[in-house]
């Protein structure tokens, strides 16, 4: 007895090292490192004998997305039946290394030319929408009076903030049992056991929470604030959902300054004015673009952001206009207005309006073209008058440095650029302007200048345009 288990041992041992030999000259022969399948290889039930791995890749994917996936319910009554999954998979790497990971095998199937099977994981990469709409649209998940389970929440939409009780619903969860389908296709689970409960949603916010009933009592403390803003004739009203979003919690009912100035940022972006494009049509019957200047109305959004947060913290109903930082003339409009300065450089003439007519007109000389001191056109404002003041600019080093006194100044655009008279010249209008014009400035007749100067007022708009 003893001698027939040495003689069983030394044979199996012979067989073991018999066989690990074959692996070691199987991993060094062309068919190990070769990209493709030997004679007699499945993956999965389908045979890739010859094929190269991309090959094997789609032969063993179509393969598996034409079986049958059948549902069945509690009684093993057949419900459904899917086939053409329509599945791409996750398996270039496992078929690539089925001769590494079965190599004893596909050392036999070299020398002996044994066939062997593999088995890999047919983990879902992309699930194709096509199938995911037959398997949700399955006639037995549909009720002709199912409901969906929902969770108790606070009506927002009503002024008492009512709680709306949870349901209770008896329709089972689409994706849910979408989900289970994909699992059983990866695994080759090809019976799928369907029980309704396993997919019945059971509500997790209830009437009788407490965080919803404190939630509750916090919307009815704080959200049946009012706070309008004034833009002229439009009123915008924060939501509901407004100053939820600003609030740090509704249970604190305080306002974050950083969710404040984002909602005023956002507002800002709506109703600041200055520097927007628009088509301007004026009383001269020209009509031009203006995408330029410093006229209009601008929130200042940190003293705004500040007020803001002030307002909801009171908790009282406020109705204002928001914090400018500049205003334009009059109340808050995204137009100009019937009031205003109409200074046409192709033209080189000024006109004065004043609630639609015209009071005021003559012809000016404006920045020379040929010296690149072209007048800046856009939608301006008169920033400031001044009497008896000396303009001065340029430069001594180089010889263009300028002391012009006037007698009347109003500034539209920065310290430089305004409408004054020019003793200097002798005529206006025509081409003076492309050859002999000013350092940017509007130079108007000293005749004429003082009926304007007395007629306009800070604010007042000023049009530039060719």
């Amino acid at each position: 007895m003893r001698r027939i288990i040495t003689i069983i041992i030394a044979a199996v041992v012979v067989l073991v090292l018999g066989s690990a030999a074959a692996v070691v000259a199987y991993t060094h022969s062309e068919d190990y490192t070769a990209s493709t399948f030997p004679e007699g290889v499945t993956v999965n039930g389908f045979d890739c004998s010859g094929l190269t791995y991309e090959e094997a890749v789609k032969g063993v994917s179509d393969a598996w997305n034409h079986q049958s996936m059948v549902v069945v319910g509690n009684l093993d009554e057949p419900l459904a039946e899917y086939t053409d999954f329509g599945c791409t998979y996750a398996i270039d790497d496992d078929i690539a290394k089925v001769k590494e990971t079965h190599k004893l095998k596909a050392a036999l199937n070299h020398y002996l030319h044994i066939p062997f099977s593999a088995q890999i994981a047919m983990h879902i990469k992309d699930d194709d929408e096509d199938f995911k709409e037959t398997v949700i649209n399955s006639a037995f998940l549909s009720h002709g009076n199912a409901t969906e389970t929902q969770d108790a929440y606070v009506d927002m939409t009503d002024p008492t903030y009512p709680i709306v009780p949870e349901v209770y619903g008896n329709k089972p969860d689409e994706e849910a049992y979408y989900q289970g389908i994909l699992k059983g296709i990866e695994l080759g689970n090809l019976v799928f056991h369907f029980d309704e409960k396993d997919y019945i949603d059971v509500p997790e916010v209830k009437s009788n929470d407490p965080e919803l009933l404190a939630y509750q009592k916090c919307c009815q403390e704080y959200l049946n604030q009012k706070i309008t803003y004034e833009f002229g004739d439009e009123k915008v009203t924060l939501s509901n959902d407004d100053i939820l979003e600003i609030l740090k919690s509704v249970e604190s009912g305080k306002a974050s300054k950083k969710k404040a100035a984002k909602y005023v940022k956002k507002l800002a972006s709506k109703y600041d004015t200055i520097g927007e494009e628009i088509e301007f049509t004026s009383f001269t019957g020209k009509t031009f673009t203006i995408n330029n200047g410093n006229y209009g109305w601008q929130i200042d959004q940190e003293a705004e952001t500040k007020q803001l947060v002030k307002d909801i913290n009171s908790h009282k109903d406020v109705t204002r206009e928001p914090i400018y930082a500049i205003t334009g003339n009059g109340e808050y409009s995204k137009l100009v207005g019937d009031t205003y300065i109409d200074v046409d450089i192709s033209k080189q003439h000024v006109v004065y309006f004043e609630n639609g007519k015209n009071k005021f007109e003559t012809d000016v000389v404006t920045g020379c073209v040929a010296a690149g001191h072209s007048t800046p056109t856009g939608l301006f404002q008169v920033l400031n008058k001044q009497r008896n003041i000396v303009l001065k600019g340029g430069s001594k080093k180089n010889k263009t440095y300028y002391a012009s006194p006037v007698s009347y100044w109003m500034a539209f655009y920065g310290s430089g650029y305004g409408l004054h008279d020019a003793t200097w010249r002798s005529s206006f209008g025509g081409d003076i302007y492309k050859y002999a014009g000013s350092h940017g400035c509007v130079n108007m007749p000293p005749s004429k200048i003082p009926k304007l100067y007395n007629m306009v007022s800070i604010g007042t708009p000023v049009i530039v345009h060719y």
